[in-house]
């Protein structure tokens, strides 16, 4: 929440200014009210005797805004949605006024106004407290200093020149102020010589609470809706006094009563066209907009949230303003001529683009939630990460083995099968590597270290971005900044600054060229046109890039960007922050931002290497893949006058970024993409040059429709591995300890670096399915060749990982493409994850978790008490010689469902003893896997051995895997096992234990042999992110033994569900499990394995034959209703990898799916566990 108070002095009495207030409302409403997309009706305007502020005027109108609303944020929503309704209470001299609209209920705007005669300097009217206060931004509106701009500006109503004929009042001067308060001050107004001064007291409060928009439109709604339309109004409400003056009250109420009557009438067309918005098409956009919602507690790290709005408003101006009159334009060309289809359209798009929306970036547990101390990194550089100058070179590395590993050798395509079999995922558990950086000077006359230049130049559907918005982001950027290094990262507060280095819109001719070839209805600016913008998804939004970059103007925009950033660095170093600067420069790009950025550093290290300028031009073994564009016009329109042109102030040869950069993160970057095109359509760009940084962070959203990975642009072996997934600030906001360096990487998958492409595919299979019973998954003592590290070393872009995905609400993937772009783009400069990851990266903090998960989830455990007495005497007689069985099942619940699970405490072998009434702790860690463990509560087991316990609603967690360990108190011993908290729709694939796994049967729990293969199939699935379930008929007494053999061999983590006690029909159990799993949390099983009795049980849980998966032995009657596997587990493996044989899981659970190994079941005790 955004909460300012203006303060509005005007020379005028709190009784004339009260009529002139009125007065003016009127007379905007009736003027303004165009009927289309911008006007105002009256419904209500009566007196109340008991309401805010006692008695006074109610009025309730509907203000039409959609003239008034970012075209970005215009095309999210149908015009039927674009009304507010306004609520006021004018008790004077004490206003209230509230806006709601019924579609965007996480959006909120009240005012309150108090008017004082004064000049402002009054402190606290609202009386105001705690983080209200503390958050409050006060902003004095001078109507004379205060200029307006362009259409707004009427030279009438300007104060300094405009003088009253009724009056004789005005001009106003600049120092007005001070020299009416010096006049007015401890005197009754008005004086003798009319002179008179006071002063509104606005307090405005706006809210807009949806994932990715929420800082820029509260931005937007303040300067542009309040800030600018007040200035406007107060400016008119003095230079129409002559209208106003000598009305009385009664005068007022009566033009209100006709403005009203007229409003109705010019309002009556549009407000017919309004109400064919269906009931139920309106509560469907309510709901969908409200699944967009940004909790309270996420908006800001500093700030704990009340909620001090009741309603929910759209953005509009204060009770005393009327809405701001705006010229309005349109391309009707561009938009489909059938209007009544594009009004349906419309209203179905509403319904459903903001589906699941819901901000949880920054939800979990809150803005107040537990944090650990940073971990100091160790500051030095790895050998095999600092590259010499000489490897900086920008003639690529060539060799067998540089040819092999591309996604453009022709091999490699028919490899892909092979190449795809050696997938494997990073672990938790991998050995933290050591985060390096060159150490920054300690006695530095400068207070900064690091200097992020922010190149921005818009999204891919940004025609024309003006300088205020590129501030506006840019302002919003260094808020977030400064808010999580105060309150996660304070030793960074004051060395990281941040400039603006504002870009040239490249993407207005690409735009304007596929607006006019597109059959569909296609914006290319939707804030030109009146109402909301469709766009089919056919639309090649991704090919902006690509046309914009080959234009030929596209090497002037660099050279200007390289002028642009130079002129910001220059003026840094001479400032006051920047004086004896000598630290790291960081590059920061926006979508469009970042190709400028890149193709700028390229021709800096291009330039560096020439000897000889004028023949380096048309060298193309030199000029790599810096500036394809440059070849292409050196090839069809310069290649004569190109040398010639080095004179010029924006030659290619002279212009050249006058600093070092350190680290570069682009945001939704299409550069990938780009760099491909140039590579395919000249094969003069043998390899991909690499830029002149120590690393290139490539952040993006799973969903961005422009924006593509760069590690498989490297390395074919990369498109094997999914990015690394950016840790949650609500969650991790020291980072979740993920490894993220190259050669972590390269050791933890050696099967994939350690052979070469051409390799046979079959036996990778074979060697891959006979090792994973027998290795660790870690693979740290693979031998991995030498040559291998170093040729991918020399051409990758860093020591760490480059592709870096964030989370983005699941139900952006429904949006229409052309609104993604935008949205994206205006998320990136208020994502927590984002600055938290940036300032990770460049504060050099790494958080070293552990190595093994079940090592913290034991090792570390401590019961917090000693042990005390049975609560029952029999109980330490029953209990002598016998060894405990305690266990409890795994546990999914759906979020927001409530969160229970049973545990049962059993002793001897069958379950001969029963603890009963003994008292039981409950521990859980609820911010795995670094977290500690937290007693939830003690509970005393009942006559069957039993606990069953449900979380509080402070208790109850979000999203994620959750260890949970109940303790008996009276002798520590414990069972372990999982909270799975998963979001609706998790996918999730099935094992039976004993059918899919076993060679061998053992009714007793030893140790059978494991199926050939088995291990690496769950191992592929994990790895596409699904949630893994094991599932058996086997009794729960069973537990430990069978989970036990699961670690021992080396199966991935898991949930797993056993039968409660001895069933007589096991599969049964089965069916019933699964089927609440599905119907009561809405897990999607997306494949199944077991043996033929299985194939029953998961057809009744409606899965078809190809989802279901059969080893063994099968009845001819189940062939048709099951896919056998009659080759086995490493035959089926191969036809899993091949292209399009499966797809990685859906949704954010992915994100949830822990990397690591089962840990054995154990109900030792803890004082011996511990040994």
């Amino acid at each position: 929440m955004l909460i300012k108070e203006y303060r509005i002095p005007l020379p005028l009495t709190v009784e004339e200014y009260r009529i002139a207030q009125l007065y003016m409302i009127a007379k905007k409403s009736k003027e303004e009210s165009t009927g289309e997309g911008s006007g105002v009706e009256i419904i209500v305007n009566e007196p109340y005797e008991d309401g805010p502020g006692g008695k006074g005027q109610y009025t309730q109108k509907i203000y039409h805004v959609g003239s008034h609303l970012p075209g970005w944020f215009k095309s999210l929503l149908p015009k039927s949605a674009l009304t507010v309704s306004e609520e006021a209470w004018n008790a004077y001299p004490y206003t209230k006024t509230r806006y709601t609209c019924p579609f965007v209920e996480k959006f909120s705007l009240e005012i309150e106004t108090y008017y004082f005669s004064d000049n402002g300097h009054q402190d606290n009217v609202f009386k105001l407290k705690g983080s209200d206060l503390k958050n409050r931004i006060v902003d004095v509106i001078d109507v004379v200093k205060d200029q307006l701009y362009g259409t707004d500006y009427v030279k009438e109503e300007d104060p300094k020149l405009y003088v009253s004929q009724k009056c004789n009042r005005g001009p106003l001067s600049d120092s007005w102020l001070e020299e009416y308060w010096r006049e007015v001050q401890g005197k009754p107004q008005p004086l003798p010589n009319g002179m008179s001064l006071m002063c509104a007291y606005k307090l405005c409060r706006v809210e807009f609470r949806y994932w990715g928009m929420q800082t820029k439109l509260e931005k937007f709604i303040h300067d542009v809706a309040l800030r600018k339309t007040m200035l406007r109004a107060h400016r008119q409400a003095w230079a129409w006094q002559d209208e106003w003056h000598g009305l009385t009250m009664e005068d007022i109420r009566e033009i209100e009563r006709q403005t009203q009557l007229a409003l109705q009438k010019k309002m009556a067309g549009e407000a017919g066209e309004e109400t064919d918005l269906s009931e139920e098409n309106s509560k469907s956009l309510a709901a969908t907009m409200s699944s967009l919602e940004k909790t309270e507690d996420s908006a800001s790290p500093l700030t704990n949230k009340k909620t001090n709005i009741e309603q929910r408003g759209q953005k509009q101006l204060s009770p005393e303003n009327s809405p701001p009159s705006e010229p309005k334009s349109s391309k009707s060309n561009l938009r489909s001529s059938s209007s009544g289809s594009l009004k349906s359209l419309q209203t179905q798009v509403a319904n459903w683009r903001m589906e699941t929306l819901v901000r949880e970036s920054e939800t979990e547990t809150g803005s107040e939630d537990e944090f650990y101390d940073c971990e100091s990194s160790y500051n030095k550089w790895s050998s095999m990460c600092s590259l010499d100058e000489a490897e900086i070179d920008i003639s690529p590395t060539q060799g067998e083995n540089n040819q092999d590993d591309s996604i453009f050798n022709p091999s490699f395509l028919k490899r892909v099968t092979s190449e795809r079999g050696s997938r494997r995922i990073p672990t938790l558990h991998s050995h933290q590597s050591i985060d390096g950086c060159p150490e920054t000077p300690v006695h530095s006359s400068c207070p900064t270290t690091v200097l992020i230049l922010v190149f921005h130049a818009g999204s891919v559907l940004d025609a024309n971005v003006d300088m205020t918005a590129k501030k506006s982001d840019v302002t919003t950027f260094k808020g977030a900044f400064e808010s999580v290094m105060r309150q996660h990262y304070p030793t960074l507060v004051g060395r990281i600054t941040i400039k603006l280095v504002s870009c040239p819109s490249i993407c207005t001719e690409a735009l304007g060229v596929l607006s006019t070839l597109s059959p569909y209805s296609f914006d290319c600016s939707p804030s030109t046109i009146e109402t909301p913008s469709l766009t089919n998804d056919l639309i090649p939004i991704g090919a902006i890039p690509l046309i914009a970059t080959s234009s030929p103007e596209y090497s002037d925009y660099v050279s200007k960007t390289i002028v642009s950033a130079n002129l910001v660095y220059n003026e840094f170093i001479k400032s006051d922050d920047g004086k004896g600067f000598n630290g790291q420069v960081c590059i920061v790009g926006d979508s469009m931002g970042s190709v400028l950025a890149f193709d700028a550093l390229c021709r800096t290290l291009r330039y560096q290497s020439r000897h000889d300028s004028e023949s380096s031009i048309l060298d193309t073994e030199i000029t790599i893949p810096s500036e394809p564009t440059e070849n292409y016009l050196n090839k069809s329109h310069l290649q004569a006058p190109t040398p010639r042109r080095r004179s010029s102030t924006a030659s290619d040869n002279q212009t050249k970024l006058e600093f070092e950069v350190g680290d570069i993160f682009t945001f939704g970057s299409p550069l990938s993409l780009i760099l491909a095109s140039r590579k395919i359509s000249d094969d003069k760009f043998k390899d991909i040059m690499k830029p002149p940084v120590q690393q290139v962070f490539n952040l993006f959203h799973p969903t961005d429709p422009v924006a593509s990975r760069l590690e498989p642009l490297l390395s074919a072996r990369f498109t094997n591995l999914p990015p690394i997934n950016v840790a949650r600030y609500a969650k991790y906001p020291l980072g979740n300890g993920q490894p993220y360096h190259l050669i972590e990487l390269i050791q933890s998958h050696p099967t994939l670096f350690g052979d070469h492409l051409p390799m046979p595919p079959t036996p990778v299979l074979r060697r891959l399915s006979e090792a994973s019973v027998q290795s660790t998954v870690s693979g740290m003592v693979d031998n991995i060749p030498l040559i291998t590290m170093n040729a991918l070393q020399q051409k990758w872009w860093g020591p760490k990982r480059l592709d870096y995905a964030l989370y983005c609400p699941e139900g952006l993937a429904n949006f229409p493409t052309n609104a993604l772009p935008h949205l994206f783009h205006a998320s990136y400069w208020e994502s927590y994850d984002v600055i938290a990851f940036i300032l990770r990266q460049v504060g050099h903090f790494d958080l070293a978790l552990y190595n093994q998960a079940e090592d913290k989830e034991s090792a570390m455990f401590n019961p917090g008490q000693d042990k005390e007495k049975w609560m029952r005497k029999r109980t330490s007689v029953k209990l002598k010689n016998v060894a405990a069985n305690h266990r409890a099942n795994d546990v999914i619940v759906r979020e927001g469902c409530p969160q229970t699970f049973t545990a049962r405490f059993m002793y001897g072998p069958l379950d001969m003893i029963t603890l009963t009434g003994e008292k039981v702790d409950i521990h859980m860690i609820k911010d795995p896997p670094a977290g500690e463990w937290n007693l939830l509560s003690t509970e005393v087991t009942d006559k069957t051995g039993r606990i069953i316990y449900t979380l509080s609603e402070k208790q109850s967690v979000g999203c994620g895997v959750y260890p949970v360990r109940a303790v008996v108190r009276g002798d520590h011993t414990s069972c372990t096992f999982h909270l799975a908290v998963v979001p609706p729709q998790t996918e999730c694939v099935v094992f039976s234990i004993d059918g899919s796994f076993t060679a061998s049967v053992s009714v007793t729990g030893r140790d059978p042999k494991v199926r050939a293969g088995a291990v690496d199939v769950v191992r592929f699935w994990q790895d596409l992110g699904y949630l893994i379930l094991y599932i058996t008929g086997r009794p729960d007494m069973q537990q430990r033994k069978v989970v036990s053999w699961l670690a021992e061999h080396n199966f991935p983590h898991g949930l797993v569900f056993f039968s409660d006690g001895f069933s007589t029909d096991p599969l049964g159990h089965k069916a019933a499990h699964l089927n609440n799993l599905i119907t009561e949390h809405g897990v999607i099983i997306h494949a199944a394995y077991g043996s033929g009795k299985d194939i029953t049980v998961y057809n009744n849980c409606g899965l078809s034959p190809k989802q279901i998966y059969a080893i063994g032995k099968i009845s001819k009657k189940y062939c048709n209703m099951a896919t056998t596997l009659n080759d086995g587990y490493a035959s089926h493996l191969a036809d899993l990898k091949l292209p399009g044989a499966v797809r990685p899981a859906r949704g954010n659970a992915r994100l949830l799916v822990p990397r690591r190994l089962l840990a054995p079941v154990s109900s030792s005790s803890v004082s011996r566990s511990r040994r």
